[in-house]
């Protein structure tokens, strides 16, 4: 006697629906069936029935043959974020980071003078020799990896009203102290989506940021990955990669799309 189908499939469904949600948050333009069914690796026969149940439920529309999220997801992502910081939803990226990498990582985000950062979240390594900056200590933006992601982020007129407001005061060699050097390191963050600093507020640590976006596309918060200066220069490319990831994923929860 052969198997019912709800007996079947039924363990497959949830994760089936959530894969399904997934795939459509990332794809503004709709999708059809058989393009979900591709992207999934789920028979079309399988995946009609998930679908259908979505759809009647509010989480999917449909416009003629193609699937978009509808607005009982959205709702429903609301109501999840509403009410928690970007401490809160970060956190949990902020832990991963560090696990992957083995280095400390924190959240900073723009102070209102906009002259500093502030860090209001760390996941510090374990290891004994470690970069540590205490929650709500601050850095200012000339000087620092999230600083100049912020930098990066502001209108030509903020960035001239900050150039003027501030003293480009050395902290170590490597720390620009010339608003053209400066400028340069500005717009590298903004063309690679990640600030490298290796020295520049303290001439034993390096720090690589990365912007964090909600669904406006604005800029709110900055992820960084601090260390040892030796660890990082072994390794650049590895912690900038890191830092790119995590940003994208913490910007990705608050609702922000590329697209």
């Amino acid at each position: 006697m052969s198997k019912s189908p709800s007996r079947s499939e039924g363990p497959m469904v949830l994760p089936r629906a959530f894969a399904l949600l997934r795939l459509l948050a990332d794809t503004q333009q709709g999708l059809t069936l058989s393009a979900i069914a591709t992207s999934l690796d789920v028979p079309k026969s399988s995946l009609s029935s998930t679908l259908k149940a979505l759809t009647d439920q509010g989480f999917l529309s449909r416009k003629g043959t193609l699937y978009y999220l509808g607005g009982e997801a959205y709702a429903l992502a609301s109501t999840i974020l509403a009410g928690r910081t970007i401490r809160q939803i970060a956190r949990p990226y902020l832990q991963q980071t560090m696990a992957l990498t083995g280095e400390t990582v924190l959240l900073a985000q723009l102070d209102e003078d906009e002259k500093h950062v502030t860090y209001i979240d760390t996941v510090e390594s374990g290891k004994s020799i470690r970069f540590s900056a205490p929650i709500a200590a601050r850095r200012g933006l000339f000087c620092s990896a999230p600083g100049h992601v912020f930098l990066a982020h502001m209108g030509d007129r903020q960035r001239e009203a900050y150039y003027r407001d501030i003293r480009l005061e050395k902290m170590t060699a490597a720390t620009p102290t010339d608003r053209i050097e400066l400028e340069r390191i500005v717009n590298d963050t903004r063309n690679q989506g990640v600030s490298v600093t290796m020295g520049v507020y303290s001439e034993d640590a390096a720090g690589f940021a990365a912007p964090i976006y909600n669904s406006d596309g604005n800029l709110v918060a900055a992820v960084t990955i601090g260390m040892p200066l030796a660890r990082a220069a072994r390794e650049p490319e590895k912690y900038a990669e890191a830092a790119r990831k995590a940003g994208n994923d913490i910007s990705k929860v608050l609702g922000y799309s590329e697209g």
